[in-house]
């Protein structure tokens, strides 16, 4: 069994590596620029978040070629880095730069390799906040915040919060559930704040996110929400 961890790790991490490598020029790099997340003052951050291009995918990862590759990303005791699971977004759709629909029957706009179970986004985010923590519904919401000041854990889906989720935000005065305006989005709120005591809802308007929001609005939309 730890042989086959090992193995896992090292292959997740050769993954984030070369995908990494491919962004420059791709269709991962025009569907960052277009979620502003490659303007100059927030590139270097969001560079640390090592999202790939899947151009020459390895074993496994055929069927992600030409995604955008999400790696969740770990760090131990030690400061060594890791990688526990990848996730995939389709860059093919209408309006897929922003928040569109994929274009495929055979697969959704974010894919998760099988057998992975579902896990939260930058839980680094987890500790660089004593008082306050925010949960967004996306990966790509959870960078948009926290690159802007806004520590922002991601659950990876509108229907993806599990109870066991709930443990590390007890110990908050305050955990911001940042909703997508829609009906989802409201649901999404609603169950994470029934699990949460400490929970207080932020709705976005109808029809946007926090990436969104901020891309149209900036930073200041979301924390004139936060009162912060």
């Amino acid at each position: 069994m730890a042989r086959q961890l090992d193995a896992r790790k090292q292959f997740l991490a050769e993954a984030t590596s070369r995908y990494h490598a491919s962004v420059p020029g791709s269709p991962a790099e025009q569907f960052l620029e277009k979620r502003g997340l490659m303007k100059e003052e927030v590139r270097e951050v969001v560079a640390r978040f090592r999202f790939g291009f899947v151009n020459d995918p390895l074993p496994g990862h055929e069927m992600y070629r030409g995604m955008l590759a999400i790696p969740y990303l770990r760090v131990s005791s030690d400061g060594q880095w890791s990688v526990t699971q990848m996730r995939f977004r389709c860059l093919e759709g209408p309006d897929a730069g922003m928040g569109g629909t994929c274009a495929h029957e055979y697969h959704g706009k974010y894919n998760t390799v099988a057998g992975d179970k579902p896990r939260l986004y930058n839980t680094l985010a987890l500790i660089q906040n004593d008082d306050w923590i925010a949960i967004t519904e996306g990966e790509i919401d959870a960078v948009t915040a926290t690159v802007h000041g806004i520590p922002a854990v991601g659950v990876p889906g509108a229907k993806l919060w599990h109870p066991r989720f709930r443990e590390p935000f007890l110990g908050y005065d305050s955990v911001y559930v940042l909703a997508d305006g829609d009906k989802a989005g409201a649901e999404f709120a609603e169950v994470v704040a029934r699990n949460l005591p400490n929970a207080k809802i932020i709705p976005m308007p109808d029809g946007e996110d926090v990436n969104s929001l901020v891309c149209k609005e900036g930073v200041e939309a979301i924390l004139r929400r936060l009162k912060k």
